[in-house]
């Protein structure tokens, strides 16, 4: 993990979607209204929802970047990925919303999301893949 300016922020245009299915549940994100506040920190609207069966379950909420203040400054906290094998991946940047962290890249094409939830209790009654003790964690690619 380190930090680097706000000015790096991977912004996205218009409403991207992403789908995948995990225990037999179907998953989907879509993010908008990406943000960037006076102080330059990032942010965006975002809908997570769960379909299986009869069951529907939907999360919607706002995220904003993780940052630290480093010398009078706010920096985007930027993590360093590795693989299954220890090999690096691309840079990521995490935004929070208090029920969902999010991961997307610090620069390329959003053609990657993690979503982690630690799901607490009263969520994972009402979900359909509940996760496991840890909570739920999903990858969306496109």
């Amino acid at each position: 993990m380190f930090c680097t300016s706000l000015a790096h922020a991977q912004g996205f245009d218009g409403t991207p979607k992403l789908k995948t299915k995990h225990a037999g549940v179907e998953h989907a994100v879509s993010l908008s209204n990406w943000h960037v506040d006076a102080k330059g920190v990032p942010s965006f609207d975002y809908v997570y929802e769960q379909h299986g069966g009869t069951c529907h379950f939907r999360l919607a909420g706002h995220a904003e970047a993780m940052v630290e203040e480093v010398r009078g400054k706010i920096e985007l906290v930027v993590f360093n990925p590795q693989d299954g094998k220890g090999r690096s991946m691309p840079q990521t940047v995490a935004y929070d919303s208090g029920d969902v962290t999010f991961s997307l890249p610090l620069k390329g094409r959003l053609n990657q999301i993690g979503l982690r939830s630690p799901m607490p209790p009263a969520l994972r009654e009402q979900a359909c893949d509940k996760g496991d003790d840890e909570g739920l964690s999903i990858t969306f690619r496109k």
